[in-house]
């Protein structure tokens, strides 16, 4: 069952894998619908749309796997709020931020 969603860089991107989200051209055409399953033909046409990244559907997580992808947004989080202690408005982004993840991860 598809419930996750990760971004890649087009170059990591192989055929075989599964369009999370539609992907849309410059004019919010869409290109491709959701659940795509990608083949080489259609990376290369991806390629000359200047699309740096794609959303790409995920099988469910193992809990470790869980325990690992949030430990690393975490991290992520304390790297661009290193800057602290912050005022209420930014420590409030950042103490909701670290709850959704910590949310998203259950």
């Amino acid at each position: 069952m598809i419930n996750r969603h990760r971004y890649l860089p087009i170059s990591k991107v192989s055929p075989g894998m599964t369009l999370a989200d539609d992907l849309l051209d410059k004019q919010g055409y869409i290109l491709l619908p959701a659940g795509t399953t990608l083949t080489a033909g259609m990376l290369k046409s991806i390629g000359q749309h200047a699309i740096p990244q794609l959303s790409i559907a995920q099988e469910s997580l193992s809990e470790q796997e869980q325990i690992v992808d949030y430990q690393q947004k975490a991290d992520r989080l304390d790297v661009l709020f290193r800057q602290g202690p912050y005022p209420a408005p930014t420590s409030l982004l950042h103490d909701y931020v670290r709850n959704y993840r910590r949310a998203e991860a259950e």
